[in-house]
């Protein structure tokens, strides 16, 4: 249909209109399912390498505090069992372990079957608590004496040597 010079065809106003009203992104992608995969394999090897090493390059700190006397413990050992130079096995035990041994000798005989410890008066129970685990007797093999010394406790070594912690230590 043709009026006066002009081309009119049917529905071209209607076909305007629609190409303004669509959005700009196209309905149909055409994306493969594999082309999906593969971005999705892509992107988790993305974050396994960045979490690893964020692991990798984290500083650890180890802001562990030890609460300690004012005043190391003086101990003194006695052997009590008669066995020659386990006063000096352990006290080199107990020095390699930071205790301060000030005195090793005899105690007054040698038949205590159990290792045991004398308080000498300190008032460091928790520092003895930590010397009877670290030689390795129990806290009822702890007495007290009042007694005038330069050392804190008396450590007596009982016939039962070979079973303590401490005995071991060292070659």
């Amino acid at each position: 249909m043709k009026k006066r010079g002009i081309a009119v065809s049917r529905g071209t106003s209607k076909a305007k209109s629609r190409r303004k009203t669509k959005s700009a992104w196209p309905l149909n992608l055409n994306i493969r399912p594999s082309t999906i995969v593969i971005y999705a394999i892509v992107f988790f090897n993305c974050v396994l390498i960045i979490s690893a090493g964020t692991k990798l390059f984290q500083k650890t700190v180890d802001a562990s505090i030890e609460v300690q006397d004012e005043q190391p413990l003086k101990i003194e050992v006695q052997n009590g069992c008669g066995v020659n130079g386990i006063a000096t096995k352990i006290t080199n035990n107990l020095t390699y372990q930071k205790y301060q041994v000030i005195g090793k000798g005899n105690a007054d005989h040698w038949n205590y079957e159990q290792t045991i410890l004398i308080d000498l008066g300190c008032d460091k129970e928790k520092s003895i608590e930590r010397l009877c685990k670290d030689v390795g007797i129990q806290k009822n093999d702890v007495y007290l004496l009042r007694e005038e010394s330069d050392a804190d406790v008396r450590l007596i070594i009982g016939k039962d040597y070979q079973s303590l912690k401490i005995f071991d230590l060292l070659p």
